[in-house]
C-alpha cells in the first residue's frame, strides 16, 4: 500500500511538472526584451479601388461607356509591424477610436504583419504593445511599447493657393500637423514673400540676402551676361590702348 502511494505521488508530481512553466529567469527576460526592441513599426500609403456598388458616386457628365471605364481609388495607410517572432505577440490600439487588434506570429508572413486603415482628414495615433507569448517561460509579459502616427489628408493641397508651390509643406498631399484655414493662408503668403522655407522655418537675413542675389541673377540673366561681356570687351580695349601708348613712348 505504501509502495502504491509513492507511485501515485510520483505520477502526480511528474504530471504537474510537465504542465507548469519553468521559472522566468533574468537570462530569458533579457533575451525577450532584445527581441521586443527589434520589432519595427512603420506605415505606407497604398491605394485601393472603390467598388462600384449602389453607393458609388460617378462624376457628373459621364456617358455610360465612360462610366464603365471609370475607376476611382481611396487612399489607405498600411501599418506594417516587422520582426515578430514565435516568442512575441502584439496588441495594437487605435487611440482615436479605441479599436484593438491582436497579432501573433501565426498571423504573420515570416514575421511581418500589416493591416490597412482608410486615410482620413485627421491624424491617427496607434500604440503597439509587445508581449511575450505562451511558448516562453514568461507568458503575457509586457516588454515594449511603440507608437506610430499616420498623417492627415490635406484638402488645402487641392487649392489654387498651392499652385506652383507644391514643395511647401502645407501644400503636400498629407500633413503631420493640423492647421486651420486662416493660418494656412498666412503661411502661404509668408512663403511666397520669401520669409519661410519649404519646411516652414524662418529664413534668416543672411539666407535671405543670399537667396535674393541668386534670384536676381536668375531673373536678370540676359542683362548680367551683356554687362559682363561689355566689361570684358571694355577691359580689353583699355589694355590695348595702354599697351599701344606705352609702345609709342618706348619708340
Amino acid at each position: 500500500m505504501r509502495k502504491m502511494k509513492v507511485l501515485v505521488l510520483a505520477f502526480v508530481l511528474f504530471f504537474i511538472s510537465d504542465h507548469v512553466y519553468a521559472v522566468c529567469d533574468a537570462s530569458e527576460s533579457t533575451e525577450l526584451n532584445g527581441l521586443a526592441n527589434n520589432v519595427n513599426v512603420a506605415y505606407d500609403i497604398i491605394q485601393k479601388e472603390i467598388p462600384k456598388d449602389e453607393n458609388f458616386n460617378y462624376p457628373d457628365g459621364l456617358t455610360e461607356e465612360e462610366r464603365e471605364e471609370f475607376v476611382a481609388y481611396d487612399d489607405y495607410f498600411r501599418i506594417i509591424i516587422s520582426n515578430l517572432t514565435e516568442d512575441l505577440y502584439v496588441v495594437v490600439t487605435n487611440e482615436n477610436t479605441g479599436e484593438k487588434w491582436t497579432f501573433t506570429y501565426a498571423d504573420s508572413d515570416n514575421g511581418i504583419v500589416n493591416f490597412d486603415d482608410l486615410a482620413l482628414m485627421e491624424i491617427v495615433n496607434y500604440t503597439i504593445v509587445v508581449y511575450s507569448s505562451d511558448v516562453t517561460n514568461c507568458p503575457d509579459t509586457e516588454l515594449s511599447t511603440k507608437k506610430v502616427s499616420t498623417p492627415m489628408y490635406n484638402p488645402y493641397s487641392e487649392l489654387v493657393a498651392c499652385e506652383g508651390i507644391e514643395n511647401f509643406y502645407l501644400c503636400h498631399e498629407y500633413l503631420e500637423v493640423d492647421v486651420d484655414f486662416s493660418n494656412f493662408n498666412e503661411e502661404v503668403q509668408r512663403y511666397r514673400d520669401g520669409l519661410i522655407d519649404d519646411s516652414g522655418d524662418e529664413i534668416s537675413d543672411e539666407e535671405d540676402d543670399g537667396n535674393g542675389f541668386v534670384q536676381f541673377l536668375k531673373d536678370n540673366i540676359v542683362m548680367v551676361i551683356v554687362v559682363v561681356v561689355v566689361i570684358i570687351v571694355a577691359g580689353g580695349l583699355i589694355t590695348f590702348v595702354v599697351i599701344k601708348r606705352q609702345r609709342r613712348r618706348i619708340v
